[in-house]
């Protein structure tokens, strides 16, 4: 299971846009994304002095999310399971280096 963490980073012209933080951690390894949003015309209902950084986040996974896929958790979660994949190599730069003990 990937546990999500959202953190909103930065807003801009009076809520219409955020910068935001996306951390996803599979229980072994941790992706992160920053990204800009720009929020559909009118999905803001509440005055400036009234919002907290959950209704961002809830507007965010809202306004990111079409037929139940959210867009930045797949990619986060895409990126987990190419880690889970990958087999670690060394550089090749450092094979076969001779080294005095």
């Amino acid at each position: 299971m990937i546990n999500y963490q959202w953190k909103i980073l930065n807003i801009t012209n009076e809520c219409k846009s955020v910068r935001y933080l996306l951390s996803a951690f599979d229980g072994k390894n941790t992706v992160e994304t920053e990204g800009y949003h720009v929020f559909s015309e009118d999905l803001i209902k509440k005055s400036f002095a009234e919002i907290k950084e959950s209704d961002l986040i809830g507007w965010l996974e809202s306004d990111t999310t079409k037929n139940d896929v959210n867009a930045i958790k797949l990619n986060l979660e895409t990126q987990l399971n190419s880690l889970e994949k990958e087999q670690k190599v060394d550089f090749p730069w450092l094979a076969n280096t001779f080294t005095v003990e």
